[in-house]
């Protein structure tokens, strides 16, 4: 039987006339898998897109070339999974996916259990997406793609929100449908666990294409070691017999714990375990037991508008923070109502180029990169400049000099006596450089560690 093959011959890619690929040649073999890699907003989302055939129509095209893509059974999970989802619930999710390729129910429910017991959902399968964390959104993505059979997979940045238990489970996972004869792509700045993995390592940069060899992961193993803050400052916040729960799962059992300004304090803990929730209730979007004090009072006792005014989030999605279409007029809009007297006009001309933004500014902030979103938003939150700023998986889909750009704009331009900020992040190497303490939750206890 003749296998099949993806090929790219000579092929050259623009968006909004700005070149993206040059003239890239390229073979991946049925049965490879493939790591793909390269400096955020490189085109590694682009070419999966190219690919899979959801190639941006809106001002994208190709200029020349030729793309053969013989696969017709293949499913991509999305660096954020929750732009996939239609339904509320992963069951539901899973049913609507596998009735749309007509599969009979019987073998659709044999389907489900096999993809939910291989991904570690069945325990998620009646909870509502919105209660889910992006990891376990990821792990849904995937069991979907599982069930439908697919024979290529396409999969963009889909570790950026697992914790690293959650990681090796999926690239365990991953492993299985390979030896199955399952053919991967996948898009990855840590090369962690992919050393006996990948058959090709490709590097997209300057608008080109090339094999690698992987290179080595030297801070895989650097232990994390943070201070424990002085329990006699006066805090920002007062968690007073603070707990948070939904309908059939606990979070975080009754506490009391300070969190204390100008300082960068971590926020780490297993997928599902309430961080992302915790940032939903400092911020009034979910109902907590207990008290959430700041500033003397409850928060619970705040109007909404002075209080997010002073308490600002950088979601784990960026498309739900921009007002505008453009770059530029997000940019322009955040400048006229900048608070950072530090961050001037001429002072960010000079980031957009450190971030890798410049020459921009007519794109659609939605045909960004993951990462160049991420970077843009952290620059409109630095400009809103709120007191306390809450940072959900900030470093998603950034490579590893993106990282120290966005911890130096961090440092310089947010951190001081009157500005905190709150860090959840899985991506641990470069933390130590921009937090003084480190909070856990685990076993639904929230506390301080080193």
């Amino acid at each position: 039987m003749s296998s099949k093959q993806i090929k790219l011959n000579q092929l050259s890619f623009q968006y909004q006339n700005q070149p993206i690929f040059k003239d890239l040649n390229l073979i991946i073999n049925q049965g490879d898998f493939v790591l793909l890699t390269g400096p955020t907003g490189s085109g590694k989302s682009t070419l999966l897109k190219l690919i899979s055939g959801l190639d941006p129509t809106f001002n994208g095209k190709i200029t020349a070339g030729s793309l053969k893509q013989p696969f017709t059974n293949w499913g991509m999970v999305f660096q954020d999974p929750s732009r996939q989802f239609t339904m509320a619930t992963p069951r539901e999710e899973l049913i609507f996916a596998l009735e749309n390729k007509l599969v009979d129910r019987t073998s659709a429910l044999k389907r489900i259990n096999y993809a939910s017991t291989k991904t570690n959902i069945s325990s998620l399968l009646d909870q509502p997406f919105l209660q889910l964390s992006g990891g376990e959104k990821q792990r849904v993505a995937l069991a979907v793609l599982i069930a439908m059979k697919s024979d290529l997979f396409l999969l963009d940045e889909p570790f950026a929100n697992c914790d690293s238990h959650n990681r090796q489970f999926l690239l365990t996972c991953l492993a299985t449908l390979h030896k199955e004869g399952k053919t991967i792509l996948i898009s990855d700045h840590n090369f962690s666990g992919y050393e006996k993995l990948a058959s090709m390592v490709l590097a997209i940069n300057d608008k080109n294409i090339k094999t690698i060899t992987l290179p080595d992961n030297t801070l895989k193993n650097q232990a994390l070691s943070f201070s424990l803050p002085d329990l006699k400052q006066n805090p920002v916040y007062f968690l007073k017999s603070f707990s948070l729960s939904f309908p059939k799962k606990n979070l975080i059992s009754p506490t009391n714990l300070k969190i204390y300004p100008g300082r960068a304090t971590l926020l780490t803990g297993e997928n599902g375990s309430g961080k992302t929730s915790l940032f939903k209730a400092l911020t009034k979007i979910i109902p907590y037991q207990g008290q959430l004090i700041f500033e003397s009072k409850d928060i619970k006792k705040w109007h909404r508008r002075p209080y997010l005014a002073k308490v600002g989030q950088i979601f784990q999605n960026p498309d739900e923070q921009f007002l505008n279409v453009t770059v530029k007029e997000e940019l322009d809009f955040s400048l006229k109502y900048n608070r950072n007297l530090s961050l001037n006009k001429i002072k960010l001309e000079h980031l957009l180029t450190k971030l890798n933004l410049q020459n921009l500014d007519e794109q659609v902030v939605y045909s960004l990169s993951g990462g160049q979103k991420r970077k843009l938003q952290i620059l409109v939150m630095l400009m809103a400049y709120p007191e306390v700023l809450l940072l959900d998986e900030p470093f998603s889909g950034l490579d590893q000099e993106s990282v120290s750009a966005v911890i130096y704009l961090l440092k310089k331009y947010f951190l001081d006596s009157n500005h905190t900020l709150l860090v959840i992040s899985h991506q641990l190497e470069q933390v130590q450089h921009l937090c003084d303490y480190h909070l856990t939750i685990k076993d639904q206890k929230l506390f301080y560690t080193k």
